[in-house]
């Protein structure tokens, strides 16, 4: 952004709330974080907690810039200042302040512009004040103009759809593979799931029982007998849905998401492409940082979501046994049962199958998704791992485009992320 799109007041100097002002017009978000003492406070009307500490102010403009196009302007109209010492009600202090500081108060009216146009119901009062001893923002609060009508989750999920118009890909393909999947008659073999046909529920009961094989390795007598091709392309699926576990940390206090990161990792387990798909349409990006301001992008273990979801994400062992259960799911589809007989008599027989089956047909429908789609946490994944766009490109290609494998190899290969106590 050129600066007289930020539209400060004329001034022989700016102050550190006029800055602000520009610093976010030009998307600077470090910037910002600059102009606030270490133990401020920040109040925005729209949000229930106060924000205390510049790291947590910052990390609340990357969330809202996010979450806005970036032809949104913050043009100011007016300002005011005067002593904090000031007993003026029309500025009035909304935190307590300690009875030496001699800084300012600073009150800025404000609209919002996209491409030059006002937008309505985006006027709003911002009041400021600053530190005596070095003149940076102590106290913030934020008072927008309320909207008629509280555009609320459609507001956000519509401004994510304009700055990233690639979510529409796996938004479409998500309603389409719902109707194909669980409604259509004729596009896919075998009944749909409003039929509740006893045969399918049969055999997904049996196919649940051999989960990742344990069951017919062990000979278990409750072991049901299923055709070997179903049962490898079952499992190496779950397998797959299993890998992206390994991206946990996708999911954080600083960057919350539409649809929590953890229920979905879950519900791919029964549901697969069902889950992923809303997620991919509707998560939220990490924020870009230059590559030479890469360390800022680093996330700490501790910052994950939850108890479990860091020991989950950065747990090394995953990919390894993953992948074992990859490849034995494969080697089981072709030796295991032998009463199906010859790669080509199992082969026809599996045909055969998905041919009246919807079960099966649809696990290699979600096979296709998952290798399309695979690749799509890797970038924002190495973001969080310091990781410059141009380095380890051999294996950011490898997790985007080699199915399943390229995803272990990946996980087992890249950094892992710090702790703080490290």
């Amino acid at each position: 952004a050129n600066d007289d799109d930020s539209n400060v007041v004329s001034s022989t100097k700016q102050n550190m709330a006029e800055k602000e002002f520009q610093a976010w017009n030009e998307r600077k978000m470090t910037k910002i974080s600059e102009y606030y003492t270490d133990d401020c406070i920040y109040k925005d009307l729209q949000y229930p907690n106060v924000f205390n500490g510049k790291e947590t102010v910052k990390n609340h403009y990357d969330n809202v810039a996010t979450c806005l196009p970036n032809s949104f302007r913050f043009k100011i109209d007016s300002m005011v200042t005067m002593p904090t010492s000031s007993s003026a009600g029309f500025l009035p202090n909304f935190f307590p302040l300690p009875n030496n500081n001699k800084g300012e108060k600073i009150g800025l009216q404000w609209h919002v512009e996209s491409n030059g146009q006002v937008l309505p119901f985006t006027r709003g009062l911002s009041i400021y004040t600053t530190d005596n001893t070095n003149n940076l923002i102590q106290t913030a609060v934020s008072i927008p103009e309320p909207a008629v009508i509280k555009p609320g989750i459609f507001n956000l999920i519509s401004n994510q759809f304009k700055n990233e118009p690639s979510r529409i890909i796996p938004a479409f393909i998500w309603i389409m593979y719902m109707y194909i999947v669980f409604f259509s008659d004729g596009i896919l073999p075998g009944a749909n799931a409003l039929t509740l046909e006893q045969r399918t529920w049969e055999e997904v009961r049996d196919l649940s029982l051999n989960f990742f094989l344990v069951s017919p390795v062990l000979n278990l007598p409750f072991a049901p007998t299923v055709h070997p091709m179903l049962e490898g392309v079952f499992n190496l699926l779950l397998a797959w849905a299993g890998l992206f576990a390994g991206f946990l940390s996708d999911e954080r206090k600083d960057k919350p998401n539409i649809l929590p990161f953890g229920p979905i990792v879950i519900g791919m387990q029964f549901l697969t492409s069902a889950f992923l798909l809303p997620y991919l349409a509707l998560r939220t990006s990490e924020v870009d940082f230059d590559d030479s301001d890469n360390e800022r992008s680093i996330v700490y273990r501790e910052d994950i979501s939850g108890s479990i979801q860091p020991l989950v994400s950065e747990w090394k062992p995953l990919a390894p046994f993953l992948g074992s259960v990859g490849i034995s799911s494969i080697v089981w589809a072709f030796i295991a049962r032998p009463e199906f007989g010859n790669l080509n008599e199992r082969y026809a027989s599996f045909c055969d199958l998905l041919s009246i089956d919807r079960v099966g047909s649809s696990f290699l429908v979600d096979l296709a998704i998952f290798a399309l789609f695979q690749g799509s946490f890797v970038d924002d994944d190495m973001k969080r791992r310091g990781v410059k766009s141009d380095e380890m490109v051999l294996l950011k290609n490898v997790a985007k485009y080699v199915p399943f494998f390229g995803l272990a190899c990946y996980l087992n290969f890249r950094p892992v992320l710090p702790s703080k106590d490290e």
